[in-house]
């Protein structure tokens, strides 16, 4: 049923006779980790935050820091020199390889 509000069809019924047994465990697995509203509440506690500061006088600050969702920073990925560069480092030890010889 929250499917169907989300696309704002009141003939839910219908529109769940017409997705096949696939479909359904497509949205199913997506709507697991993305839940329906949590973007348009956070757009409206932003713009609800951005109307306070602004009758207080802070107008300069960005809707990116009043938002309640972060979004997620991907951790870097090091190359495999970098990676032997620092175990090379932990123990004091040398590096056995084709750099020694």
């Amino acid at each position: 049923m929250r499917l169907a509000r989300e696309f704002r069809r009141h003939d839910w019924r219908t529109m769940l006779s017409e997705l096949s047994s696939s479909e359904l465990s497509e949205w199913f697995a997506f709507y697991q980790e993305h839940y329906f509203s949590d973007v348009l509440l956070d757009a409206e506690c932003c713009a609800l935050r951005a109307t306070m500061l602004a009758l207080t006088g802070h107008r300069d600050i960005p809707l990116q820091q009043l938002s309640l969702l972060q979004p997620t920073v991907e951790p870097e990925t090091m190359s495999d020199d970098e990676l032997m560069t620092i175990g090379e480092g932990l123990f004091g030890g040398v590096r056995y390889g084709p750099d020694n010889r």
